[in-house]
């Protein structure tokens, strides 16, 4: 453990973050919570017929693992990685509804494949990348092996972004300003990054805060459970079952009670 991780560690024992608090509200709804996403994401789950299930399954996994990193991440304070954590959670939904809605362009999504290691590479000296990678490229992605810099608009599947894709999709758009651009700041070293770890004492001089991130934790969880109950939803119109379509219903009421609004599905 770090010099850094050690001292934080310390305060946090003086100083627990009051997102515990929040948890300890709520065990019933917790354990409702995580028995209904185990039911539609774990537990054997697995890909339905349908053709863009191939990712949209994958990709609705992925929020379920990303919701316990996210959880992790609060119980220790960490509200601002939570948040990291919530924005790729939010892009997961938003991909998975947009292929839902568009199983045409699936394919368009895996073929980017070798387009997005070619990226990767192409930054990295001839003789550090390695091989057989480096020749299956050259062959794959034509501008790799001309020598051409890829770019982000070659990594486009959609053509879409991920604000028309969330539209389309319908409430979760109005998550989009939180989940997605106010999550971004803390992922960018941006202005809003840096300045949320400097604090102001009393005699007017500049320092490392040493406030809590109580108030990036609330978000990130109020955001991370709106997304899970999404990729929940999502996941039961391709599993369909009785089941759990009781245990979303009652999900979705206890979100509505605690937060005093309903989740964006």
């Amino acid at each position: 453990m770090s010099f850094a991780v050690y001292i934080l560690a310390d305060a946090m024992k003086e100083q627990p973050p009051k997102i515990r608090e929040w948890f300890s509200k709520y065990p019933t709804e917790i354990t409702k919570l995580t028995a209904t996403i185990d039911g539609a994401l774990a537990n054997g789950a697995k890909v339905s017929d349908a053709s863009e299930d191939r990712v949209v399954f994958l990709l609705l996994v992925s929020t379920r693992d990303l919701f316990e990193e996210i959880l992790f991440a609060l119980n220790e304070g960490f509200g601002r990685s939570a948040l990291r954590s919530v924005r790729t959670m939010y892009e997961c939904v938003v991909f998975a509804r947009h292929l839902n809605l568009h199983p045409e362009k699936t394919d368009d999504f895996l073929k980017l494949f070798h387009t997005q290691w070619a990226k990767i590479l192409q930054s990295m000296p001839l003789d550090a990348r390695p091989e057989p990678m480096h020749s299956e490229l050259l062959n794959a992605v034509p501008k790799y092996g001309t020598g051409k810099m890829i770019g982000i608009r070659d990594l486009d599947w959609s053509g879409s972004n991920t604000f028309l894709m969330a539209q389309e999709a319908g409430a979760l758009v109005r998550l989009h300003s939180s989940a997605f651009d106010y999550a971004s700041a803390f992922v960018h070293p941006s202005a809003v990054f840096l300045m949320n770890t400097l604090s102001v004492d009393v005699s007017g001089v500049t320092q490392i805060s040493n406030h809590t991130q109580d108030r990036e934790s609330e978000k990130a969880v109020s955001m991370a459970h709106d997304l899970i109950l999404n990729a929940v939803d999502l996941r039961y119109a391709y599993a369909p079952s009785p089941r759990l379509k009781e245990q979303l219903d009652t999900c979705k009421l206890d979100f509505h009670r605690i937060w005093g609004y309903r989740p964006h599905i």
